[in-house]
């Protein structure tokens, strides 16, 4: 009897979903922004879904929270091969899976939400095995991508002034002395009317940190939309806010 209960049990937990014999696994995941350092609380967080990758059931989720890292070892000084990159405080999401075989997994990310404008995903699949904890660095995955925010201000006579507030996807700043120079940089506002594009204006550094501006005159009254962007044509980093405006000459 005892052993039919056992076997009932077995059978039981099998049909409802519980896996027999899992173990529970930890994985530590980061999100790095290109050409910068690690993506955490100071710009939202970041999401993360993990999920079979087969199935699609989520099996964790969570947020990336933390600093930046270290920007000797990230940014200043050359990485060499095996080297640890995060600190006990660096950003990160310590996922915790119950599995009982060796399961492909897929992380998602999401983020930073605390510029949704901004807001970027990325995904990779990796092999997990039960009992063995992927810690340290864990699975980092790169984010491209520029924080931008901007706004207009429209002034008599047609004229607008053009803003925007930008930095790396980790929040690093962008200064002339500094080590993400805007100088690598290029932005520009495309105006646009009706779904049209009428113009494109280059925003100069104006600083003293992260900040684009630039002026034109709308010759016409309606409403306008610009889109604008930063972008370093080195690393492939874009970023892109919108923000509309009305002009009116009579």
């Amino acid at each position: 009897m005892k052993i039919l209960s056992i076997a009932f049990m077995l059978s039981l937990f099998v049909s409802l979903g519980f896996p027999v014999n899992a173990e529970e696994t930890k994985i530590m995941i980061r999100a790095k922004a290109a050409d910068a350092k690690y993506i955490g609380t100071s710009v939202g967080g970041v999401r993360v879904v993990v999920e079979d990758a087969e199935t699609g059931e989520i099996l964790n989720q969570g947020w990336i929270n933390g600093d930046t890292g270290d920007t000797d070892v990230l940014i200043k000084n050359p990485i060499k091969r095996g080297q640890t990159l995060a600190t006990e405080t660096t950003a990160g999401f310590l996922a915790k899976v119950d599995i009982n075989t060796p399961q492909l997994l897929r992380f998602k990310l999401i983020g930073p939400y605390g510029y949704r404008q901004s807001l970027q995903e990325a995904s990779v699949t990796s092999w997990v095995i039960p009992g063995k904890d992927i810690l340290g660095d864990g699975i980092t995955l790169t984010m491209p991508g520029f924080i931008v925010d901007a706004w207009t201000q429209v002034l008599e006579g047609g004229k607008v002034e053009f803003y925007t507030k930008a930095s790396l996807l980790c929040g690093c700043p962008i200064t002339k002395d500094g080590l993400w120079k805007p100088d690598n940089y290029e932005a520009k506002a495309i105006i646009m009317q009706d779904e049209k594009k009428i113009d494109e204006v280059t925003l100069d550094f104006t600083g003293p940190v992260g900040l684009f501006s630039a002026k034109t005159e709308i010759k016409q009254s309606g409403h306008y939309k610009a889109i604008v962007y930063l972008i370093d044509q080195t690393t492939g980093n874009v970023g892109v806010d919108r923000t509309m405006f009305q002009v009116n000459l009579d």
